[in-house]
């Protein structure tokens, strides 16, 4: 009977041991969110000028791609951007492999990426911040 109650007494520390080992901290520390927001001033406007936009469309042309406002106004097709409207704006469908008028841009290329084109979507769709 005494080797069953020390055998029952040792399992039993054995278990509590073996529960209290340290299992890391258990609360997660709240994180910084990460700012997905498309902008402008640092995502958008530096495509336009490494891909070439600028060079053809800076004044002439009938479109300028210089600003937001430019861009809202547009050119001889109409407004570029239509603010919360990606796939009914222009500069979104002229960077797309099959645009409804005239051809793909940048004209002969190279053409922007899928991530490139989907920069141009969320901020359109985001509203067309000038931000």
């Amino acid at each position: 009977m005494k080797l069953r109650s020390h055998f029952i007494a040792a399992l039993l520390l054995t278990v509590f041991i073996i529960g209290c080992e340290d299992q890391g901290d258990p609360v997660t520390p709240p994180t910084t969110p990460v700012s997905t927001e498309v902008k402008f001033s640092s995502d958008i406007q530096p495509l336009l000028t490494d891909k070439g936009c600028v060079g053809c469309h800076g004044a002439n042309g009938g479109l300028s791609v210089a600003s937001v406002a430019t861009l809202l106004t547009g050119g001889n097709n109409g407004p570029a951007i239509v603010a919360g409207k990606a796939d009914s704006s222009n500069i979104v469908l002229k960077l797309r492999a099959t645009p409804p008028f005239g051809q793909r841009m940048p004209q002969g290329g190279p053409f922007l990426s899928a991530d490139e084109i989907k920069k141009f979507e969320d901020w359109i769709n985001a509203g067309a911040k000038n931000n």
